[in-house]
């Protein structure tokens, strides 16, 4: 109530800037465990249109969230509690990582007047989410709708990742004035990015005078829903391809030019080898030999 000679003055709590902010930046499932002190955010997630799912362990949710991610290319959200909650999320959030999938992971902290005291289940949560592309305890209520595009935004330009947000036990009860928000634009798509021409005449080169090529197809084509570039340079050219396992379903396992039935020959005899979206990793013996030719000549594409 107003005092006599005093205008009413809307309000909005934390939660409903949090879910607003969420809504705008394109967030449209959300998965969790609730308990103090988000328990309130789950309803306000699902009053701004959001699909809140409930889960039985927090590692679940970020696993969830990160899948969510990997499939629609917009990162997936988790919601979790203090202290243990995030703690049974960072599996979800060390696979988003290594993986490079969008993921944010909202977490409740300790009320602001009670950092160092022993708050209940107190933990160093940013801490623990160092790694991620972006880390930030809020610390005012304006400021929500700001961090949350840009947690959004770290989390889908350059290599995807996870970003994480916490937001202080007080802040999710708490009210600012509607006037003191100002309004953030959604995030736009992440910018298109496009290899030196000089590079791609090379790697042209290259491939035409090859004389045992070899495609390895990964998983950045299907993230960057790539599939017909993909096929529309194989199948013409007729050049052998091999998936990883998460590349599988770009062209058929069936397909005759695929050589998962001779892998290792075809690793060790290729002269030149295009990678598409895949990564030198432990997967591909890291490139190196037996299992490459020594003199093998490697063309990285890079999609993720």
């Amino acid at each position: 109530m107003a005092a006599d000679g005093e205008e009413d003055v809307e309000t909005v709590t934390g939660v409903a800037l949090l879910a607003d902010a969420l809504r705008s930046q394109g967030v449209e499932w959300v998965f969790g465990v609730v308990g103090i002190p988000v328990t309130n955010i789950a309803p306000a997630l699902q009053d701004a249109g959001i699909g809140y799912i409930g889960m039985r362990n927090e590692q679940a949710a970020s696993y969830a969230a990160s899948v969510v991610g990997y499939l629609t290319g917009r990162p997936g959200c988790c919601l979790v509690v203090t202290g243990p909650g995030l703690i049974h999320a960072l599996p979800g959030i060390a696979n988003a990582h290594v993986n490079c999938w969008p993921l944010l992971v909202v977490a409740g902290g300790c009320d602001q007047d009670q950092i160092g005291m022993g708050a209940f289940q107190e933990w160093p949560q940013l801490e623990d989410c160092s790694r991620c592309k972006y880390a930030v305890r809020l610390e005012t209520l304006e400021s929500i709708p700001f961090h949350v595009e840009k947690a959004v935004r770290s989390s889908l330009y350059g290599r995807p990742g996870p970003s994480y947000i916490e937001i202080p036990g007080n802040m999710t009860s708490d009210a600012v004035p509607i006037t003191r928000i100002e309004q953030v634009l959604p995030c736009p798509p992440p910018p298109m990015s496009l290899a030196d021409p000089a590079a791609v005449q090379r790697a042209v080169s290259l491939l035409r005078s090859a004389q045992r090529p070899l495609v390895i197809v990964g998983k950045g084509v299907a993230y960057a829903f790539a599939e017909h570039e993909a096929r529309s340079l194989i199948v013409p050219r007729r050049l052998p391809f091999l998936p990883t396992p998460m590349g599988k379903g770009v062209l058929s396992d069936a397909h005759p030019l695929c050589v998962s039935p001779a892998r290792s020959r075809a690793l060790q005899e290729a002269d030149v080898i295009l990678l598409l979206g895949a990564r030198l990793n432990w997967i591909l013996h890291f490139g190196l030999p037996p299992r490459f030719s020594r003199d093998v000549k490697i063309i990285q594409v890079h999609l993720i």
